[in-house]
């Protein structure tokens, strides 16, 4: 990341803010998450557009790796509780600010970038009837802040399966409202 204040390191300012929010209810102080953030290289990783994912498989893998250093550097700094559904959590809400909201929403990339999971949108999925049952059921179960690697997987593969990810993930956010926070 450049040492220059620029219209990047503005965006990553913000998007660390963002995401420190959306995952610190009585979790972890933002400084904190804010060094596991940069620690893990994502920030790295999103400037560099031509080493960016390119399907699902691809940006899975970029998902575990950064996640897993973002648990890491948490665990380090002995913030208890560190799950993979707090980090996904992070992940989510930091790609969403700097790739989904930014400048780059029409990439391919942007497509792929999951939505950020909590409660008021399993809950939204949970209750619409128009959804398959299973997708539902496995909704009404999740507490994403105590989500395993494997179990936010088997949600990410359910939502695949559904088409819920289609024709960008992003768009799975038509069940999460501000407004219900």
């Amino acid at each position: 990341m450049s040492d220059a204040y620029s219209h990047f390191l503005h965006r990553h300012n913000f998007a660390v803010w963002a995401a420190a929010r959306a995952a610190q209810r009585g979790f972890a102080p933002t400084a904190v998450i804010k060094n596991a953030l940069e620690a893990s290289g994502l920030p790295n990783a999103v400037e560099q557009t031509d080493t960016w994912p390119k399907d699902h498989a691809a940006f899975d893998d970029f998902h575990r790796q950064h996640c897993r250093r973002i648990m890491e550097s948490l665990e380090t700094a002995s913030v208890p509780a560190v799950t993979y559904g707090r980090a996904a959590k992070v992940v989510a809400v930091y790609l969403k600010s700097m790739i989904v909201v930014g400048p780059h929403w029409a990439m391919p990339f942007a497509r792929l970038v999951h939505p950020p999971i909590d409660r008021i949108l399993l809950r939204n999925v949970a209750s619409d009837k128009r959804l398959p049952r299973a997708v539902r059921e496995a909704c009404k179960k999740v507490n994403w802040t105590k989500l395993s690697e494997d179990q936010y997987f088997q949600l990410i593969a359910g939502f695949r399966h559904d088409g819920l990810d289609k024709p960008a993930f992003w768009m799975l956010e038509r069940y999460w409202s501000v407004a219900l926070d």
